[in-house]
């Protein structure tokens, strides 16, 4: 065993053990003999600093990486309630453990030392069982949460990577999806029979839908990481209702139901990204058509409350029970709700009517007092600007 000094200029001593290296104890208290005894306890097993006041300990602590603190709670000058509340403060580690010496038993005052941040209090005199047991216990709590953390760090950092090379790939689909979509759409005049007419019709669809959908991936993409900002300009809601009515009256064709649009302040104009509302809208009344029964009616209703522009998407179906409505338009939302064995939405297309409300400094939402079928509520500031 060999011994160094710490920063006051007492004896700290540094086992050689495998354990040494990795974890630090600070004890803190203003008589000599108490440290002496808790050191001689602890420092066969850790690396052991001490202090004989609040202002050298927390010189110590911003110059040393600290696994645990022993703190004193009735020292002279800053007490260690004071000590412990300026840890927090200045560290902003709430993870960093502290165990209060007293022998206080008011529990006032040890209910002060908690509030202050603490996170255990030992009794003088101390008992050698208990203090090898509680700060083997803090230190194991303590590892294992820098080893979540690390896994947190490299689940991100894998997370990161995936969705790089999803946005790549999805990026070089595109090109040769528009050239298929453009060949298709050539052999669609030259058809010659209504059968082979129909058929290319069916996949020139099917082709444009798929290449709206990368198109709908890279830009959620991009608005998670705020590369892509909504584009406001004079639009009245009823046309971009009617652009998204228009673009799936095919499917709602398909299953015999209807989309019908209300818009009452036809003229008003609200400041807003119509593309990308359209694209949203789009994707609800698809939800709406896709889960509601055959031969019903999906309306549109859009409009003005003051200086709030509205779109309510309502459907006829079976309605969201209340457990799934948080995960809607979350971005894995439809993944756990299929894993949970109540699919509802298609891939990424709610969570990016959410981001599209987010850019828009608005928000979605299901109506709870709908009584059957689906009522959900787009909202977000007419002129373009969130409240203050």
């Amino acid at each position: 065993m060999r011994s160094t000094r710490s920063g006051d200029g007492q004896d700290a001593s540094e086992a050689t053990s495998p354990q040494a290296a990795a974890e630090t104890l600070l004890i803190v208290d203003d008589l000599a003999a108490n440290r002496d005894l808790l050191r001689s306890l602890l420092e066969c097993d850790y690396h052991v600093l001490d202090a004989a006041d609040g202002p050298t300990a927390l010189a110590l602590l911003s110059s040393h990486d600290v696994d645990l603190v022993i703190l004193d709670v009735m020292m002279p000058g800053m007490t260690g309630f004071e000590v412990t509340r300026r840890i927090r403060a200045a560290r902003g580690d709430e993870h960093l453990p502290i165990l209060l010496l007293t022998s206080l038993s008011d529990r006032a005052e040890r209910q002060e030392g908690f509030d202050a941040g603490a996170d255990d209090f030992l009794s003088k005199p101390v008992d050698t069982y208990e203090l090898r047991l509680r700060v083997r216990a803090f230190l194991r709590a303590r590892r294992l949460f820098r080893e979540r953390n690390a896994l947190l760090v490299e689940a991100q950092q894998l997370h990161a990577i995936k969705d790089d090379f999803v946005a790549l790939l999805v990026h070089d689909l595109r090109n040769p999806l528009a050239g298929l979509l453009a060949y298709l759409e050539i052999l669609g005049l030259e058809a010659i029979s209504q059968r082979a007419r129909d058929t290319l019709a069916g996949a020139t669809s099917a082709a444009r839908r798929l290449h709206d959908l990368t198109g709908e991936l890279l830009q959620a993409r991009l608005l998670e990481e705020g590369a892509l900002t909504a584009q406001l300009a004079p639009t009245t809601l009823g046309d971009v209702a009617r652009a998204a009515a228009a673009t799936v009256s095919g499917l709602a064709a398909g299953h015999g139901s209807t989309v019908t649009v209300i818009s009452p302040d036809a003229a008003l104009p609200v400041a807003c990204d119509a593309p990308l509302l359209q694209r949203a809208v789009e994707n609800l009344l698809i939800n709406a058509l896709k889960h509601s029964p055959r031969e019903s009616c999906v309306t549109v209703r859009v409009g003005t409350d003051g200086d709030v522009a509205t779109i309510v998407i309502e459907d006829e179906g079976a309605g969201i029970s209340a457990d799934v409505r948080p995960l809607l338009f979350s971005k894995y939302g439809t993944l756990a709700m299929r894993n949970a064995g109540r699919g509802r939405g298609h891939g990424l297309g709610l969570y990016f009517v959410g981001l599209v409300m987010q850019a828009h400094a608005g928000v979605v939402r299901v109506d709870d007092g709908r009584a059957c079928g689906t009522r959900i509520v787009m909202s977000f500031p007419r002129n373009g600007v969130a409240p203050s």
